[in-house]
């Protein structure tokens, strides 16, 4: 599933057995000011709500969504603030193996 927002995301799988999750925000999002990119992240995240509810609990594309979900409510204060270093890609490191979703962002 397409959901078209602020971010570029990559998935890739590494040699630990788990997946990284990269993530970099798109040009237009950059160019955007501190309240526009603060309207737009929640508007984002709205959307990811709204379109998570209409799959089926078993849906691999629900999982996926609720993990970027979480991850952009995290990121959420931190654009509010102008915290992040929008050209910089934000790897998350998620251990497949642990299933309560061992979820890392680093970088």
């Amino acid at each position: 599933m397409e959901i078209i927002g602020p971010l570029n995301i990559g998935v890739l799988d590494n040699d630990t057995g788990g997946r990284e999750l990269h993530l970099s925000f798109k040009p237009e999002f950059r160019i955007l000011n501190v309240q526009q990119q603060t309207e737009n992240f929640q508007a984002f995240i709205k959307t990811l709500i709204n379109e998570i509810h209409k799959l089926d609990v078993a849906d691999d594309n629900r999982q996926g969504m609720t993990t970027i979900l979480q991850i952009c409510e995290q990121l959420k204060p931190h654009i509010d603030a102008n915290e992040l270093p929008l050209e910089e890609t934000i790897v998350v490191n998620i251990q497949t193996h642990n299933p309560f979703g061992n979820i890392q962002i680093s970088g």
